[in-house]
């Protein structure tokens, strides 16, 4: 055989080589939502596209049959026609070298040209536009994927045989994606600027929802305004006046006997009729709704979406009142907090200055990340857990107690019946 016909059959085969080694590449990196736009706009090659895509391990075993015969064949037709073309060649200029030392000469030769023209080039010019080549090469993957059934199902048939031999099975969800690294492309996907940092935040917001329990995110008792149904009718509209709230828990006797919830739409509708001097307010009160402590929020979340509850009471293990939660606090637990205009978020954070601000004890650490975009790490809930942890004591009015927590500094500047209640936080620059 001529050495110009055996050179071109080995181009032709490592041009094979690289042609569906870029087609690996490419049906791997094509996202399936691309192909899904085309399959809507009627386009032929995508819906053929997305039937090898979902048979992964059968488009790949073809793949991996063909380029390993193109290899083989290339290697085979050089290593037993060239070399004694090599030896010829290298014997004119008087360098004698063995017959098998030509051959693995040519074999090195040969494996570099097929590694960098059938294999590494290909699959970068298929990852340029991965779409387009795949669209382009589907039709021939799909033909080589027929001709080449009998062979992948024999290699799959004994693959599986060793395997079982061996003892090693696959193992379910194996190729699934786990939590983390969804969270690691999400990261990923915004520091390519595929979104931005509030959507990244509430994407990672989504998959922490089921870890979060209710206490970690109601409002204490201590922080409860919670109405005494004791009092008279004005000084109860009076104390829902001026709080503000549109739903207020009301007790008799004391906090943890909760009669119910009253709604101040319930109560203008009712004065409608007959008359705020007439209003019944044990009529108006509706069904308080009880969870305890340790329940899960979005649990909590799908039972007061289902049953239309905007507001739930939280129960200790001994029935007591621990606190409350709101639809809209467990929403802020995905978007961020939401502010209107009754919220005391300037009665919570004053900025003192540049890096100080003065904060109230009760605000949860979450809360306080979020408003000034720091990030204090602590398992604690809140600001006054923190500090009592880090102190071993709870505080006194006649002491300013400091805690020195990795780049921020906590100066307890009030307490209130054994209760921080304002703290002045003070950023330092981080040792770098």
């Amino acid at each position: 055989m001529e050495i110009e016909l055996i050179l071109l059959f080995i181009l032709i085969l490592i041009i094979i080589n690289g042609y569906f080694a870029a087609s690996e590449m490419a049906l791997v990196s094509v996202k399936q939502s691309k192909i899904d736009d085309l399959i809507k706009n009627g386009n032929k090659k995508a819906v053929l596209l997305k039937k090898i895509k979902s048979d992964s391990t059968r488009y790949l075993s073809t793949i991996q049959v063909a380029i390993t015969l193109a290899g083989f064949l290339s290697s085979a037709l050089a290593g037993s026609n060239l070399s004694d073309n090599l030896v010829q060649i290298l014997a004119n200029i008087n360098i004698n070298i063995p017959q098998n030392i030509a051959v693995i000469l040519i074999t090195v030769v040969l494996s570099y040209i097929t590694l960098v023209f059938g294999e590494l080039v290909p699959k970068r010019i298929a990852l340029l536009n991965p779409l387009r080549f795949s669209l382009s090469s589907v039709r021939v993957v799909y033909f080589a994927m027929i001709i080449t059934k009998p062979a992948v199902w024999l290699l799959s048939k004994t693959t599986k045989g060793i395997l079982n031999i061996l003892g090693i099975k696959k193992r379910q969800g194996d190729n699934e994606l786990s939590e983390s690294e969804i969270k690691s492309l999400i990261r990923h996907g915004h520091s390519e600027g595929l979104y931005q940092t509030q959507e990244k935040e509430m994407l990672e917001n989504i998959f922490n929802f089921d870890d979060i329990h209710a206490e970690a995110i109601m409002t204490p008792r201590t922080n409860v305004y919670a109405i005494d149904i004791e009092d008279t009718l004005e000084e109860i509209l009076n104390q829902i006046m001026e709080s503000r709230y549109s739903r207020i828990p009301i007790y008799e006797d004391n906090i943890d006997n909760i009669l119910g919830i009253i709604h101040v739409k319930d109560i203008l509708i009712s004065a409608k009729k007959i008359g705020f001097d007439n209003l019944d307010i044990k009529k108006l009160l509706r069904k308080p709704y009880y969870v305890p402590t340790s329940i899960k929020i979005n649990k909590l979340f799908r039972k007061m979406q289902e049953n239309n509850y905007q507001m739930a009471i939280i129960l200790d293990d001994y029935g007591g009142m621990e606190g409350v939660i709101t639809i809209e606090d467990l929403i802020e637990e995905i978007v961020g907090n939401i502010y209107d205009e009754y919220d005391p978020i300037e009665e919570e954070i004053k900025q003192i200055s540049d890096h100080q601000y003065l904060v109230n004890g009760t605000m949860s650490i979450q809360d306080i990340n979020r408003y000034l975009n720091i990030y204090i790490d602590t398992d604690n809930e809140t600001l006054s857990g923190l500090i009592i942890d880090e102190l071993e004591y709870i505080p006194k009015a006649t002491k300013a107690d400091v805690v020195y927590h990795k780049n921020y500094v906590f100066e307890v500047k009030s307490v209130i019946n054994n209760r921080i209640d304002k703290v002045l936080i003070t950023i330092e620059k981080e040792l770098s």
